[in-house]
């Protein structure tokens, strides 16, 4: 039986120890995070649940208000409760994921040596450093997006699986790849977008254990974890939604669930899919000079893909010139690289033709440094035997420096640290009401009610455009109208779609009484607001005698065409 993850060594738990101090000041050093996908949802989701808000509200942040809310729930705990205070110990301890992958990620590479007969050296140091600080990995520590502790879930899997591959005489625990798939389905149930990755490990596991009885013994038991683990994540949160909708995944793949809810579609975003046979074929290599919305909604350039995509090639190359040469490769250390690197092509292959951003492709990222490593030592193994551990380092440490210096990280939403995590004005309404949040990235201000009770929270989204005619459409319409007697409307300039929209349901109204709304998260991390023009306004009927507070802005801005919707936006920063 092979160590456990910390082998209960002293310097192993001082590994560990510097693992997660190190993910801890990397976090604080990036600052508080304050992305769209944390406005929009990541605070509200939790809270949702927490409270049994799913009768009262309807879709208030569009498309991800239907997300499995159960890993968002320990940070909107954390950041809400008693350590919000100090937010700085909230990023340290957000942050510490990334310190369990780092640390996952190194046992995986001291396991690869040993298997492969080698020894630890800096070579390996190197390729544990170039996985760990690829764009999306460092990006998204500290976020509360969750890709970073799924992708640690997923190479725990592999972790686990790879002592599979030690020579014994006694056949190979099945509790071992039990264990895997927990935790990669685990991964999958949490946040569904790591769905990818227990079909391809088990699949490279079917293979490179050779396809016999044995084999598929194991595999078996790996997907009997996974689905076992996917089933607690995720089944009661798919029973809600088929109850609420008839489709467990409401609203993705509604084009196979048909939910009466939406159109028919899938719902999922395929901006960042290839768009030409070329990037099908090389999608990597268009990554390796800086641009923004081919894989990911921010600018960046990373040549890790490449380079990993390179080193496979460079190592199926090697292997047909040994093969030529009838050179023999140990079967250990044939079938513990081919796990590595069957699983990184095929989920690589899932992730392209699901996905396609950048952001769920962390285990791949992480992995590239492993698989560039195998490259340098099948390539010096085939000029001179042993002795090409010194060369191998260099080049690693070169490829190390080289793919730094040419790495442009993504700048997602930051903003500076103040008293606490969260300081949101409260909003103080009359009991009763209805708030309409149009557009998105607004629903993070609910639990921030004063008195959320009773009140009635509806999105206007592209959701909701989405669903015209159908059964979302009538019940937003029919809560905008049963509210209208005492109906507020949160919305931002650059929702102006979602205003047209707002109005088509409620013709005849208008907005007045608009005032802004404070927010640390609408400050970025140098100070500047980027809330373009957060408010909270009224909704009237237009017969409504217009207030002094309305005059005065339309005066400022000018009075409105006719049967415009009149649109306050004078919020100045603080």
């Amino acid at each position: 039986m092979s160590k456990p993850f910390t082998d209960g060594r002293p310097s192993t738990w001082l590994a560990l120890a510097a693992c997660l101090l190190t993910g801890a000041v990397l976090s604080v050093a990036l600052g508080q995070e304050a992305s769209w996908d944390t406005r929009n949802y990541h605070l509200y989701n939790p809270w949702a649940w927490l409270n049994r808000r799913h009768a009262l509200d309807l879709a208030p942040g569009g498309l991800p208000s239907y997300f499995n809310p159960l890993p968002d729930v320990p940070y909107y705990l954390l950041a809400t409760g008693p350590a919000g205070h100090w937010p700085r110990v909230v990023a340290a301890l957000q942050g510490m994921w990334f310190g369990g992958l780092l640390h996952v990620l190194w046992r995986i590479a001291h396991r690869l040596s040993a298997l492969r007969g080698l020894a630890f050296g800096w070579g390996d140091r190197f390729a544990v450093l170039i996985g760990a600080s690829g764009t999306m990995l460092i990006a998204q520590t500290g976020s509360t997006a969750n890709e970073v502790p799924m992708a640690m879930l997923t190479l725990l899997g592999l972790h686990i699986l790879m002592p599979l591959y030690l020579d014994q005489v006694a056949p190979p625990s099945w509790r071992r790849a039990f264990g895997a798939g927990l935790c990669c389905g685990l991964a999958a149930g949490l946040k569904p977008t790591a769905v990818v990755y227990p079909p391809a490990m088990a699949i490279a596991l079917l293979i490179t254990l050779g396809l016999r009885r044995q084999a598929w013994r194991l595999a078996g038991f790996y997907a009997a974890g996974a689905c076992l683990a996917f089933a607690v994540a995720y089944g009661w949160w798919g029973w809600h939604l088929y109850q609420f909708s008839g489709n467990p995944v409401f609203p993705m793949f509604n084009q196979i669930f048909r939910s009466d809810l939406v159109a028919p579609i899938s719902a999922t975003d395929g901006a960042f899919r290839p768009r030409s046979s070329l990037q099908w074929l090389f999608y990597p290599f268009f990554w390796l000079r800086p641009s923004v919305w081919v894989v990911t909604e921010a600018r960046f350039a990373d040549a890790r893909y490449a380079a990993g995509m390179l080193a496979v090639l460079c190592i199926a190359l090697v292997n047909l010139v040994r093969w030529r040469r009838r050179q023999a490769t140990e079967p250990r250390e044939a079938r513990v690289a081919g796990l590595l690197i069957l699983f990184v092509s095929l989920a690589y292959l899932f992730w392209m033709g699901l996905f396609s951003i950048l952001r769920y492709a962390i285990p791949i990222e992480a992995l590239t440094g492993l698989l560039v490593l195998m490259a340098a030592q099948a390539v010096m193994s085939c000029w001179r035997d042993g002795g090409s551990v010194r060369p191998t380092a260099w080049a690693m440490g070169l490829l190390c420096v080289g793919l730094s210096m040419s790495t442009h990280y993504p700048q997602y939403r930051r903003t500076t640290y103040g008293q606490q995590v969260y300081e949101v004005e409260p909003l103080d309404l009359a009991p009763g009401s209805t708030v309409a949040l149009l557009g998105y990235t607004n629903s993070y201000l609910v639990p921030f009610l004063v008195r959320p009770e009773g009140i009635r929270v509806v999105g206007v989204t592209w959701l909701t455009r989405l669903s015209t005619g159908r059964g979302l459409w009538s019940r937003t319409r029919e809560r905008l109208l049963a509210g209208r007697h005492s109906l507020y409307a949160i919305t931002r300039d650059d929702a102006q779609a979602d205003i047209d929209l707002f109005f088509e349901f409620l013709p005849g109204y208008r907005f007045d009484e608009c005032r802004p709304i404070r927010s640390n998260l609408e400050i970025d991390d140098e100070g500047a607001n980027v809330a373009d023009g957060l408010r909270l306004c009224r909704v009237v009927p237009e017969a409504e005698p217009v207030s002094g507070h309305e005059r005065q802005a339309r005066r400022y801005r000018g009075a409105p065409s006719a049967g415009e919707p009149p649109i306050h936006s004078s919020m100045q920063p603080y």
